[in-house]
């Protein structure tokens, strides 16, 4: 539930960045009755989209058998993380210049006399962020059942209310807080999201070779260590540790392997953008 919260928060909040943004832009428009009518109409149709996409991702699943379940369920894993690891370097790199981006790519329709143009522009900027909430969250959408959807659900209103408030913030402490610092903080989290979807498909793969009677070396499906006496992941902190920071009481081999590669991965790509920035 907790990772249902932070990514559709997240998410919600960036598109509420770019709405208002480009609500900001259209009221000092002439014609702003107008342009907020295309507004409208483009958050509409990018929710519309994003609404479609998660129909047509759990229409599939329902018509694999279950080992074609596991590997899809794992090819969405794996492409939420690159995703993920996308989204937060072009976040990292954009969000300074978003204002201005945006507010170019509107004068440039304007010109055109073509307000069609800023409802694909507000549609796309939606379903990218909405088509980001179901693939992240594939896994979830994809094993939602009678048991379980009134849960989802709430957790999905949860986040979108949150985003709201943090939004509202956002307006209010603009010119007090660094929201650098925001998107930094919320950035780091993302990327352990990614790693936990990530680890979360090299677990499947490994069990689903071990129920074919596949050979893996012992070591690799052996714990790496046990703390559950600690934090035990099948419980309330564990579990939220898990679905959000990558936790794990008793990892696999195969499991802290992926962990390091990946943050040594993501170590070269952000230390290099930097270096580069300098």
């Amino acid at each position: 539930m907790g990772q249902v919260i932070f990514v559709v928060w997240r998410e919600c909040f960036e598109a509420l960045l770019v709405i208002g943004i480009i609500y900001a832009w259209i009221k000092r428009n002439q014609d702003s009755k107008k342009g907020m009518q295309y507004l409208a109409g483009g958050v509409g149709l990018g929710i519309l989209i994003a609404v479609i996409l998660a129909l047509i991702i759990n229409g599939v699943f329902k018509q694999l058998t279950d080992d074609h379940q596991t590997f899809f369920l794992m090819g969405m894993s794996l492409l939420a993380c690159i995703l993920i690891v996308q989204m937060v370097y072009w976040m990292n790199k954009a969000n300074r210049n978003m204002k201005a981006m945006l507010e170019k790519e509107m004068a440039q329709q304007l010109a055109h006399n073509s307000w069609w143009g800023t409802l694909f522009i507000v549609a796309i900027a939606i379903a990218r962020e909405g088509s980001e909430i179901v693939v992240f969250l594939s896994g979830q959408i994809m094993q939602l059942n009678q048991t379980n959807y009134s849960n989802f659900l709430l957790a999905v209103a949860i986040g979108i209310a949150v985003s709201a408030f943090t939004f509202y913030a956002f307006i209010l402490t603009s010119r007090v807080i660094r929201w650098q610092k925001f998107f930094t903080v919320t950035s780091v989290v993302l990327l352990f999201l990614a790693i936990s979807l990530c680890m979360k498909a090299v677990e499947d793969g490994t069990n689903l070779l071990i129920e074919h009677d596949i050979d893996i070396p012992a070591w690799l499906i052996n714990p790496a260590w046990n703390i559950s006496t600690f934090i035990n992941d099948s419980e309330l902190i564990g579990s939220l540790a898990s679905s959000l920071f990558a936790y794990r009481s008793q990892p696999m081999w195969i499991s802290v392997i992926t962990f390091s590669i990946f943050w040594l991965l993501m170590g070269i790509l952000f230390l290099r953008k930097k270096n580069h920035a300098a």
